[in-house]
């Protein structure tokens, strides 16, 4: 209960800092502002707004990581390496890019181009690096190695991952000419 107090509080406090402010000439002819009217004297009243800065979500980190090295998930209905593959990046936050070889035939070329020939799901690139099967020690330390965030961040909701380069259209079939 304490805890959710001090949250509320803590969440709160910009909120205080906004208000009222009073603008006057004193005596001597110098602007005066003050949190209070002055006594027996006319003050003009200014409402101060909070001085917050909005972001579309994610600290810098996030985003300087997704920059620089945006992470993939190739992956299907595999099963429970799948699954675990998708919970891992889900639990710590990590704005992905999802390719599915089983769905997508354009997908299942390009997979078989970065794996030499194989078609074997999940895989991961984060960046460069490109780890084949799921193996969490190995995932969670590419992704400390690019500057994820061990956590996920709450702010970054909407955040989505990179997005998939579409394959090129396949050259249409020839008809031969009626004569």
């Amino acid at each position: 209960m304490r805890r959710l107090l001090l949250a509320l509080l803590i969440l709160s406090a910009p909120f205080a800092l906004a208000g009222k402010v009073y603008q006057w000439k004193d005596a001597n002819g110098n602007i005066v502002f003050s949190d209070t009217p002055p006594p027996d004297q006319k003050a003009q009243s200014k409402d101060i707004k909070t001085n917050v800065i909005q972001t579309s979500g994610g600290g810098f980190d996030l985003k300087e990581a997704m920059r620089k090295s945006p992470v993939i998930l190739w992956a299907n209905n595999c099963g429970e390496s799948c699954d675990s593959a998708r919970l891992l990046l889900s639990k710590r936050g990590v704005p992905y890019g999802l390719r599915n070889p089983q769905a997508s035939p354009a997908d299942l070329e390009a997979l078989k181009k970065i794996l030499s020939g194989d078609a074997v799901v999940p895989v991961l690139q984060v960046g460069a690096t490109t780890l084949r099967g799921f193996e969490p020690e190995s995932w969670q330390g590419a992704l400390d190695n690019a500057g994820y965030p061990k956590s996920a961040d709450p702010t970054a909701k909407n955040i989505s991952g990179p997005t998939p380069v579409a394959a090129p259209a396949a050259p249409a079939a020839k008809t031969p000419a009626k004569p």
